[in-house]
Formats: structure tokens, C-alpha cells, sequence
């Protein structure tokens, strides 16, 4: 791949075959994917859009013990505050004592624009390292740094020996891409060119104490796993899929949320990379198997009963587990099988409506089918080659049903509500209150706090959509009470007018 040795990763615009603009079905989604036909698609009107660099301050604020600057002007990061009860719930719930965060702005300001900001932020990063002596510094470069010209990595470069803090340079430049995803690559691109492999290295006292710590190491590795979480992986999924790994016999480690910096000096002591999510990952676990030999297994989300089986087969397989993992499967899927009896009578036929993230909805798809909904529908906020087999698997059967591709754009969204009518919907919770205004009940796709994944999240979903089914009282008399800001006419218009290309 050879992008880790460029200062900036590219866009995934040019590294994938990636769409955010797109309005059909999924046989005709995936046949354009695999032949290159995705690429072209734009809006000639968008409403509203995802900026890269919110996606990588979910990622990095996340990290304990360290300091973020967001070298902008102050307006940029402002969200920041939101993620400060998030952060201290997650450093709470994994035992450590809860810490506020801590992050600067630079404030680029009219005189800066003009004459460079790299004065301001050499400034900012022995401040950050003076004042609270983090293990790390993220450096976020916005919008306004990548139009001027600013180098954050010199700045860094020549900082790096004046401070005790690992400095880690993000170009988030909002402007530069249309695929908000690729801030996952961005904050995966900074870890290993600046963080990997350079802390959490032990000494040993003496030969005889060094090949013992080595003989341990080396069996330490054979059965532990590194497991890529996200922002919308929370504790409660953790603990889950470490339940199911340690019935195997499986250490489990997770990055990079809530990890500290010194973990990655052993992140490459794995006998396996596995990725919760495609989406965020496959840059850097295609980096970790290139430079350091590390095999990875990206292919699916452990959401539903199907996905988790395979989800565990597929890491039991190249870690000789068959037998323990067949043993696994079936007893949890007995209890679970037996749990869901009642839970299915009151969800048989629904029809369902989805929207999320692009592996997300079709996992969870796959899920709700299992507990005999119907769904009728589906949206992404980015497609790429990595949903091709997954939405063929989810679809079996439905080849025509409609999918979505689109980067929040509610004016798109309520239209085809509006026309689906759909029993249930789930999505991230800034779309779910479009839903809600519709008089649609609506389920949040995913929740820090509630359990999605493996057969414990299939349980808890289940049950939180049966009762929402049994009460959707909320939902109906918001729809009586307000109104959405979309005249009549667009309802009677095509959704999808505004996608060209």
C-alpha cells in the first residue's frame, strides 16, 4: 500500500470505489459498484453533509491521557463539549477514575489566515505539554490551515525533542473530501506513523529473564486478538464479544477508543487483527499485515445470529477453534432461540426501515429478518466495495428493495418515508427525529450505553423494538403536534432528482 510514508493519507475518493450520492436497488447498487459506476455520483443540490474532522474527534477524543489541539479557528470543534460526558462514562465504566477532556484551540483569527498560523500553534503544543504532560498530542489541521498552507508536520517534526508527548499530526481538512469516512483513515495514518510501536517497550534484567519474558510473550500472542471498536461500539459490546472470545480461550485487546497510548507498543503481539467494522478499518489493518505480516479478518459485522456465527468462525478458523467455536455456537444459540420465542410474535411482519452507517444497516437488516420483520428499505452514508457481498447476503431473495446512499440529507430521507410508511425505523439519532415527526416509531441503530453486538445484543434489540412496537404513543402525537419544513409538492416528487452522474 505505501501510503503510511506520505505525510497525508489519500482521500478515499481515490482510494476505493466510493459513493455518497445514489437512489435504486441494491442488485443495481452492487452491479454498478463492481463495474466502476459509482464513482461519478454527485448532487446538484445537497442540504447538509458530514465534516471529516467531527468523525476523527470521535475517534481521538476518546484516548486517555492525552491532549488535542484543533489548530482552527475557535468555532471549529466546538462539539468537543458533547463528547465530554461520553468520555468520562467510558473511562468510568472500564474501571479508571473519571477525567474531564482536554483539548485547545488555536483561534486562528483574520491575521492569521493572512500571515500563518504555525507560530500560534508551536505555542499551543508546549503549552498543552508543559501544563498537563499527556503521553500524547493529537494535532488537528481544519478547513482553515489546509487553505493557507500551514505545516503541521514540520511543526511537529521540530517540536517532537522539546516535548515528552508523542505529537501526532491529523490532516481533517473538511474541504478535501466528500467521503467523511476518510477521517478514519486520517486518525489510523497519525497512530502509525507517530505512535505505533514506540511505547509500552520493556527491559528486562538479565538473558535468563529476557528469554523467559519472550517464551511468555510469544504464548501471550498465539491466543490474544486485537479488536478494532468504534464511537459506536460501546462497553456494553465490549463485554460481550470478550465473553464469547474467552469462551474460546482468546485474549482480547481493543483499539483505539478508550486505549491507552502506551498499548500499541504491543498492538503487533497478535496472532489476529479483527475488525468490528470495515467501514473505519481496513486502512490500517491492510498496513499492520504489510509491514508487520499481522493477518486480519474485516468481512462482516457480529450484529444478528448468521453474522455472529461467521463473524466467529472466521476468527476461530485461523487459530485452530473450530471444535470450541462449534461448541459455542450452538449452546448460545439454543438459549438465545428459546429467549426470542415471545419477543418474535409481537415483531413477525413488521416493516422496517433502516439508515446508518453502510456495514451497520445491513447487519442490522439481517437481524430484524431473523426476528421476522420485513424490511422494506435501506440508506448508507457511504457506499463501497466492502458492502458488495454483505448486501447481496442481506437482500437474498429481494433484489429490487430500494437503497439509499446518502450523507444525512434529510430532504431525501422524509420522502421516502413519507412514501414507505414503514412500521419501525432505525437510525442514528439525528435522523431518527425526522422519523419521529412522521409518526414513525423509531430505534436508535446504535447507542455507547446499550448492547447490538453478538447474541446479547440480538436479544436486547429485539426487546427494545417489541415494546416500542407495543407503545408508540410518543411517536404518533409528535406527529400531531408538529410539522416538517418540506412543502407539500416535494412528497409528490421523485427522491432521488437531485443525484446526477
Amino acid at each position: 500500500m505505501g501510503y503510511i510514508d506520505e505525510k497525508v493519507p489519500p482521500k478515499r475518493d481515490e482510494r476505493l470505489r466510493v459513493c455518497h450520492a445514489y437512489g435504486g436497488t441494491v442488485c443495481g447498487l452492487v452491479n454498478d459498484s463492481r463495474q466502476g459506476c459509482l464513482v461519478n455520483r454527485d448532487r446538484s443540490f445537497s442540504q447538509t453533509s458530514n465534516c471529516q474532522m467531527g468523525l476523527a474527534l470521535a475517534m481521538i477524543l476518546t484516548v486517555p491521557n492525552t491532549v488535542t489541539i484543533m489548530h482552527a479557528p475557535v468555532g471549529c470543534g466546538g462539539s468537543s463539549h458533547g463528547m465530554d460526558g461520553h468520555f468520562r462514562n467510558g473511562v468510568s465504566i472500564r474501571g479508571e477514575k473519571p477525567k474531564s477532556l482536554i483539548w485547545f484551540s488555536t483561534n486562528l483569527d483574520e491575521n492569521d489566515v493572512i500571515n500563518g498560523g504555525e507560530q500560534k500553534l508551536e505555542e499551543a503544543i508546549l503549552l498543552a505539554d508543559r501544563r498537563h504532560r499527556p503521553k500524547a498530542i493529537f494535532v488537528v489541521s481544519c478547513c482553515a490551515p489546509g487553505i493557507i498552507g500551514d505545516d503541521i508536520d514540520s511543526v511537529a517534526k521540530r517540536l517532537q525533542n522539546q516535548v515528552m508527548a508523542a505529537i501526532i499530526p491529523l490532516h481533517c481538512e473538511g474541504f478535501k473530501t466528500k467521503i467523511s469516512a476518510t477521517a478514519y483513515d486520517v486518525v489510523y495514518h497519525g497512530i502509525a506513523r507517530n505512535l505505533l510501536g514506540k511505547a509500552g517497550q520493556g527491559f528486562t534484567a538479565s538473558a535468563a529473564g529476557a528469554l523467559r519474558e519472550e517464551t511468555q510473550r510469544k504464548q501471550r500472542q498465539e491466543r490474544t486478538v486485537n479488536l478494532f471498536n468504534v464511537y459506536s461500539i460501546g462497553y456494553p459490546d465490549e463485554v460481550e464479544l470478550t465473553r464469547l472470545l474467552r469462551a474460546l480461550g482468546l485474549e482480547v485487546r481493543y483499539y483505539p477508543n478508550f486505549a491507552d497510548p502506551e498499548r500499541y507498543g504491543v498492538l503487533t503481539e497478535a496472532a489476529l487483527n479483527v475488525s468490528i467494522c470495515a467501514t473505519h478499518d481496513d486502512y490500517f489493518l491492510k498496513h499492520l499485515e504489510e509491514r508487520y505480516g499481522m493477518p486480519y479478518m474485516i468481512n462482516t459485522m457480529p450484529i444478528g445470529i448468521r453474522n455472529t456465527n461467521e463473524w466467529l468462525l472466521d476468527i476461530a478458523k485461523p487459530l485452530q477453534r473450530e471444535a470450541e467455536v462449534q461448541r459455542l455456537i450452538e449452546a448460545e444459540t439454543r438459549e438465545l432461540d428459546e429467549a426470542l420465542a415471545p419477543l418474535r410474535q409481537t415483531l413477525r411482519g413488521k416493516r422496517v426501515y433502516l439508515s446508518g452507517g453502510e456495514m451497520r444497516v445491513a447487519a442490522t437488516a439481517m437481524l430484524l429478518q431473523e426476528l421476522g420483520c420485513e424490511i422494506i428499505g435501506f440508506r448508507a452514508h457511504h457506499y463501497d466495495e466492502f458492502g458488495d457481498n454483505l448486501y447481496l447476503k442481506a437482500t437474498e431473495g429481494q433484489p429490487q428493495m430500494e437503497v439509499n446512499v446518502a450523507t444525512t440529507q434529510p430532504f431525501e430521507l422524509v420522502n421516502l418515508l413519507r412514501r414507505a410508511q414503514p412500521d419501525l425505523y432505525l437510525g442514528h439519532s439525528g435522523s431518527n427525529l425526522w422519523a419521529a415527526k412522521l409518526g414513525i416509531p423509531t430505534l436508535p441503530i446504535f447507542s455507547a450505553p446499550q448492547s447490538y453486538l453478538g447474541y446479547r445484543g440480538v436479544f436486547e434489540v429485539a426487546q427494545r423494538a417489541a415494546r416500542l412496537m407495543e407503545n408508540p404513543a410518543f411517536q404518533r402525537r409528535l406527529k400531531e403536534n408538529t410539522r416538517q419544513p418540506y412543502r407539500e409538492a416535494w412528497y409528490d416528487t421523485d427522491p432521488y432528482r437531485y443525484i446526477t452522474g
